[in-house]
């Protein structure tokens, strides 16, 4: 699939401004680096270095003038499972599919239904 960073639900450019904003340290050379070196790492922690490596490809095209951020992850071939803090602090594995233009948590009853048919 195909994630596009600055670009508001009616497909409008507004650009990365507020998100290079956040990371800028000293001035504005390398705003696009430290984003994508930032994207790379949540990417890195949360799913591991090679889904990060192999599995997304990073662009920033220009649309309208603004500076947007294209992110291409191409079809898993196993599942991966998220770590997550629940309520009490504590860390869990969960499982999460996308349908349509949500991702619902699936349980521990579908999980094994659900990769015997998506990843045979």
């Amino acid at each position: 699939g195909t994630l596009l960073i600055g670009v508001n639900d009616e497909g409008v450019a507004l650009g990365l401004e507020a998100d290079y904003s956040v990371l800028r340290k000293r001035d504005r050379e390398g705003d696009k680096d430290q984003f994508e070196l930032h994207l790379r790492n949540l990417v890195t922690r949360n799913f591991g270095a090679v889904f990060a490596a192999s599995q997304i490809e990073v662009t920033f095209p220009q649309v309208t003038g603004k500076e947007i951020c294209r992110i291409d992850i191409k079809k898993g071939h196993s599942p991966l499972y998220m770590e997550v803090i629940d309520k009490n602090a504590q860390k869990q594995k969960k499982f999460y599919v996308r349908s349509g233009n949500s991702s619902p948590e699936i349980g521990l009853a579908e999980i094994s239904d659900y990769i015997r048919t998506r990843f045979p």
